[in-house]
């Protein structure tokens, strides 16, 4: 008998419902699960059939081992030695979507059981954003070294944010992507555009679980200055983006943040902020993220923040939200 994804598991993020499993591709999405027995096995299906998806597995909270998804096998052994006592294993999606989807179908404990999913955390929050909000390249070796691999959302400023505030956290970031334009000046496929055309429709009709956000943030602008542009027409979309999650989330605070690989939109996000506050939505909060300095705060591949730097800015963006949400103070879970 198949895994039972939707009754034994703990879901992060947006998943879908397959006829054979459930499917993800946003990162950070990740299950939980709990089982007594000494092994676990895992079968996990590489859907673009490209390899460039990898999943971070944590056993008992603990990071034990990161695997990429072979387009040619379906089965991972996770553990096979441990303690016959209860153990929780979480399957965290590391890699974003551009690098490709995956589906979980089917686990198996042999001679053990599973139990039922641990509960969710208390707070829930979304985050949108651009290649920083993925972690791209954070793990980098070289200045250069830009692969799937090097790119690890449990170690990014979201997923650390969402960490010290004990929050599921739903992110939606793609590398490259702007408010009005994307890295060189495209205007297809820009993240206000996907977040508002693509997947809130996702979540409405597809995703298996409903997400409500206590709190929102918002990094888009590092692309939009990467082309030449007019401040006024980044400022007019990123409007109807924030009207947009206004007319969706009404009452959740939102953190409007850029940085830190450049503060160009800065004083034009800054003033967008303070004109909204003026205009009587006085729930709406500006964050900027101190410039990256070299060699101070290390560095990421292809200019971006390194490890070091994402949590600097986590703790920056957990102490700004818990001093406007006065949220209870967290516990770790990772």
């Amino acid at each position: 008998m198949k895994f039972d994804f939707l009754n034994l598991s703990l879901r992060h993020g947006l998943f879908h419902q397959e006829q054979d499993g459930i499917s993800c591709f946003l990162p950070g999405s990740a299950i939980t699960v709990r089982f007594q027995g000494r092994e676990i096995t895992a079968e996990i299906e590489d859907v673009n059939g490209e390899g460039k998806s990898w999943v971070n597995v944590y056993i008992d909270d603990l990071p034990v081992r990161v695997m990429r998804i072979d387009p040619d096998n379906r089965l991972y052994q996770l553990a096979d030695d441990l303690e016959d006592i209860p153990h929780t294993l979480t399957l965290q999606k590391r890699t974003e979507a551009a690098f490709g989807s995956i589906k979980f179908t089917d686990l198996t404990t042999e001679k053990g059981t599973f139990l039922s999913p641990p509960a969710p955390l208390p707070h829930r929050m979304l985050i949108i954003g651009d290649s920083i909000t993925c972690g791209f390249g954070n793990e980098a070796q070289i200045p250069c070294d830009c692969d799937a691999s090097r790119e690890n959302i449990a170690l990014a400023y979201s997923s650390l944010t969402g960490q010290l505030l004990n929050a599921e956290t739903l992110i939606v970031g793609a590398s490259g992507t702007g408010c009005y334009q994307n890295f060189g000046g495209a205007k297809e496929g820009r993240m206000s555009d996907y977040f508002m055309e693509t997947i809130c429709p996702y979540l409405d009709q597809e995703a298996m679980d409903p997400f409500d956000p206590e709190m929102i943030v918002v990094n888009l602008g590092t692309n939009d200055w990467s082309a030449p542009i007019e401040p006024s027409d980044y400022i007019e979309q990123y409007r109807k983006l924030v009207g947009f999650i206004r007319g969706r989330y009404h009452s959740a605070p939102l953190f409007c943040a850029i940085g830190p690989m450049t503060l160009g939109p800065s004083p034009y996000l800054k003033a967008l902020v303070e004109s909204l506050n003026e205009e009587g939505d006085e729930n709406i909060h500006f964050v900027e993220f101190p410039l990256i300095k070299r060699p101070e705060d290390g560095m990421g591949g292809c200019g971006h923040p390194s490890v070091k730097k994402h949590r600097q800015m986590a703790e920056q963006l957990a102490g700004t939200i818990n001093e406007i949400c006065s949220l209870p103070r967290p516990n770790s879970r990772r």
